[in-house]
């Protein structure tokens, strides 16, 4: 059958159709418009959410941050000093952990997890839970506690006033602003995997674990002041671990990624990976196996003394590099503390009164002690070990020629001042010389009056005295020097003889240097370093930071100071030497200063009628460099303190108890570094030399 045979009933009715055509049209818009209304609304949730939904969203993309290892501390030779490895952190949420009676319980079961005292850690979450009950009750959450008299009214606790905080948020329909909570707590230093495992078991409520570097010393023993410590966010704290942090310190990477509603992966954006990088290592100028050497004789001599303590410092002169440096205290040590209201007698070391005369070190919140490094942090009077430098001063400025004889007074005599003055070597007359070889303070008197109190003043500075090294390391002191205003003539007596003046041991070895170094090095300072050099040459900048002295002057005073060396070996005669004897000649200066009482502290002064020192109770040092024709080291010793009965035997000065020190030590470094041997002549008579 054709359509034109169709019957008229088979075929559409023209109203009909019309009907469905504008049925299907405004489906087609209401449809539209439901899904324009759908997506003004996503648009509208995700642009301005109200602030109950904003509650409960997910940010879509979430950023996880892949930590990198710190850098690997180095000695010169290259041996690993202190590395880091990942493990794992306690950390708390105030709001969820357990509230009273069940607090104490868990603070003595999560210290004994971590194995650590439960008063480190206890009042720490206390504090950061009574401060979110703090702003919970400043919000209003919780109403303000009101002092009752009955005792059974029932307080609301920190968790429920969270729940409630909670509840408010989900159904709160005001513009108040709510309250910040402490929900993060971290307590301390990775854990050990013992105490990791400890920890998991122990299930406590709020008590989570976050992975953190650990930072390990291969070396504690050696180098424990130096290092310093790193903190638990990677960094450091104090010594070359917070000088060197700028180095050493690691890139965490970041992971970027897209996610869903719950928070699951969906995909990385381009570029969304950036990968860890690692601290770069940093080679130290110490030598471990000089800094074991250092501290193997160092502590021999402080117990010899029966001494407080001691410090060393072995120095390379040519570049500055600080090779060991080493600070010790004993504790076991009976001393007392001083308590700011007694007058100390003249005579106390005959009454044996032993004060404390070391800073205590202060100590971290985890209970670990932060060691001072005295060796460039605390100050002392170098006695007589300061010679050298305003005898060189003087004799730069010509005031004095070397073989010029004073007349010391057979060690006895008085200043035109009236200031007495004594001499341990009762001589009636000494060359220039022969007054720094003997130490005398009555020859170093003479010959410092001749200069105006400008000029000594001046050479003090120039030597670097008064100022910071720069070494880098934190907490260095400048050291004390007497205002222009206060000078005197009894500052410019005792500055002679080393007193007036603090100094540290490093502000000491590094202007020794000036003798020290060789060419057109000699009479300048070097620059100090705490990292290893590279390269050494003697013309760079870096090298020749300051002249201070004339070239032959430098070298005079070098060669006189064997005299002083000389003496101390023929002392040593008696006690244990080399099989062969020594196999190096030195060139050094001792020095005894008793101990001054410093600063006093906050809430203290000094006692009217107080000298300002602990009587009877000394510094003892010896200072050297060597071998004489060449020095490759110069080194120093600080004996803190020695003991009451080697005071009351005389036996208590820098030759005796700290001149020894130096001795085996330079003997052991310089056969250690391969330097030729250059034996002293110890038949010889003292080397002073002939200067017309």
């Amino acid at each position: 059958m054709t359509p034109e045979t169709r019957s008229p009933a088979s075929r559409p009715v023209g109203g009909s159709a019309r009907r469905i055509d504008r049925t299907i049209k405004w489906f087609s818009v209401l449809l539209i418009l439901v899904l324009g209304g759908m997506f003004a609304r996503v648009v509208q949730l995700q642009a301005a959410p109200p602030k109950d939904l904003t509650q409960h969203t997910v940010a879509r993309t979430a950023t996880q941050i892949e930590p990198a290892k710190r850098g690997e501390v180095l000695d010169r030779e290259g041996r690993v000093l202190a590395s880091s490895r990942f493990g794992m952190r306690v950390f708390i949420d105030p709001t969820r952990f357990p509230q009273p009676p069940e607090f104490d319980l868990s603070v003595m079961a999560l210290a004994d997890a971590m194995g650590v005292r439960p008063e480190i850690i206890g009042p720490k979450i206390l504090e950061k839970m009574v401060e979110n009950q703090r702003r919970l009750d400043e919000a209003g959450i919780v109403p303000k506690p009101k002092v009752e008299v009955s005792a059974k009214k029932k307080k609301v606790s920190l968790s429920e006033a969270v729940d409630r905080f909670q509840q408010r948020l989900e159904g709160a329909a005001d513009d108040t602003e709510d309250p910040v909570l402490v929900r993060y707590l971290s307590l301390g230093q990775p854990l050990s995997d013992a105490a990791f495992d400890a920890v998991k078991k122990a299930k406590i409520a709020g008590v989570y674990l976050e992975p953190r570097s650990i930072r390990e010393v291969t070396a504690d023993d050696y180098m424990d002041s130096l290092l310093g410590r790193v903190g638990t966010d990677d960094e450091g704290l104090m010594g070359a671990e917070r000088s060197m942090n700028k180095a050493l310190a690691p890139k965490a990477g970041r992971f970027q990624y897209v996610r869903d509603s719950r928070g699951n992966a969906l995909w990385v954006e381009p570029g969304g990976y950036t990968p860890p990088r690692r601290g770069s290592d940093v080679r130290l100028s110490i030598d471990l196996e000089l800094q074991r050497i250092a501290i193997e004789e160092l502590d021999r001599g402080v117990h010899d003394a029966d001494a407080a303590g001691g410090r060393l410092i072995i120095m390379d002169p040519r570049t500055g590099e600080i090779l060991a440096m080493v600070d010790l205290v004993r504790d076991d040590v009976s001393v007392v503390d001083y308590d700011w209201k007694t007058v100390i007698a003249k005579d106390n070391a005959l009454h044996g009164v032993r004060y404390r005369t070391i800073t205590r070190s202060a100590v971290t919140d985890e209970g670990t002690p932060l060691t001072r490094n005295r060796c460039v942090e605390d100050v002392y009077e170098p006695g007589s070990t300061f010679k050298p430098f305003m005898w060189s001063a003087v004799t730069e400025l010509g005031l004095a020629r070397p073989g010029e004889i004073f007349d010391t007074h057979n060690g006895v005599w008085e200043t035109p001042y009236g200031r007495a003055l004594s001499d341990v070597a009762k001589l009636p007359r000494q060359s220039w010389c022969d007054v720094l070889v003997n130490s005398s303070n009555i020859g170093m008197q003479q010959g410092t009056a001749r200069m105006s109190f400008q000029q000594m003043r001046d050479a003090v500075v120039k030597f670097g005295f008064g100022r910071r090294t720069g070494v880098g390391l934190p907490g260095e002191s400048p050291g004390l020097l007497t205002s222009k205003k206060d000078w005197s003539q009894w500052t410019q007596t005792s500055v002679a003889m080393g007193h007036a003046v603090s100094v540290t041991p490093l502000q000491m070895v590094r202007a020794f240097s000036t003798f020290a170094r060789d060419g057109d090095l000699i009479g300048t300072l070097p620059q100090v370093h705490l990292a290893a050099k590279t390269e050494y040459d003697d013309t760079s900048d870096d090298q020749i930071t300051k002249r201070v002295l004339p070239a032959d002057v430098a070298a005079l005073c070098r060669t006189t100071m064997r005299g002083v060396t000389l003496s101390l070996d023929r002392k040593l005669a008696d006690q244990p030497v080399p099989e062969k004897g020594w196999k190096y000649e030195l060139f050094g200066k001792s020095g005894t200063a008793e101990i001054a009482l410093g600063k006093p502290p906050k809430g203290k002064s000094r006692v009217k009628g107080s000298d300002g020192y602990f009587s009877g109770q000394y510094n003892s040092s010896f200072i050297a460099g060597g071998p004489v024709k060449h020095p490759r080291l110069v080194m120093i010793v600080v004996i803190d303190d020695p003991a009451p009965e080697k005071v009351r035997a005389r036996h208590h000065y820098g030759a005796k108890v700290a001149g020894p020190v130096v001795r085996r030590v330079m003997e052991r470094a310089l056969e250690y570094l391969g330097v030729e041997p250059e034996p002293p002549d110890l038949h010889a008579r003292e080397l002073v030399p002939h200067v017309e």
